[in-house]
């Protein structure tokens, strides 16, 4: 049985093409033009991997990882940006976001076909870096993604791009 991916873009050629690439490569796909349809679909399947921009409007990337792992703890997650840099200051941003909704991997924006591909298949082939005890202790103890942390982050990277 192939394994799922949840594309997630508010471009819709980008959100088409990574579809096209992940389909080539074999993967079972569903798409999604905004967080919130992204929540419903979430909501009614399981997925292996999730794939999505980090900004978008009305739920942008980290708030929506943040929800997703609240339905689907163990799936595992690539964040995409044309926003983050290697300059110190960002990067410092991006380990509080990583910290705060535990992506497994960002790739910075236009990323390759290939990349993409072999960036999942890296990641499934892979121990979960979350054990799922861990995970469900976390969740029944409130301790899981922190919608209210990965806010922060967000906001702090907005503000950082700003000066």
């Amino acid at each position: 049985m192939p394994h799922r991916v949840l594309v997630v873009d508010d471009e819709p050629r980008v959100l088409a093409s990574m579809a096209r690439c992940l389909r080539l490569a074999g993967f079972q796909v569903e798409s999604a033009d905004s967080g919130k349809v992204a929540l419903t679909l979430c909501e009614e399947h399981s997925f292996d991997v999730v794939v999505l921009d980090f900004i978008m409007p009305e739920i942008d990337g980290v708030v929506l990882l943040a929800r997703i792992r609240r339905i689907q703890p163990l799936t595992r997650a690539v964040v995409l940006s044309g926003q983050i840099d290697d300059s110190i200051g960002e990067r410092e941003v991006a380990k509080k976001l990583r910290d705060a909704v535990e992506a497994d991997r960002y790739l910075n924006k236009p990323v390759s076909a290939a990349e993409l591909v072999q960036t999942i298949n890296n990641l499934l082939s892979e121990e979960p870096a979350t054990d799922w005890r861990e995970t469900a202790k976390k969740m029944v103890t409130g301790k899981s993604a922190s919608i209210k942390s990965a806010m922060k982050a967000a906001s702090d990277l907005k503000k950082h791009r700003k000066k």
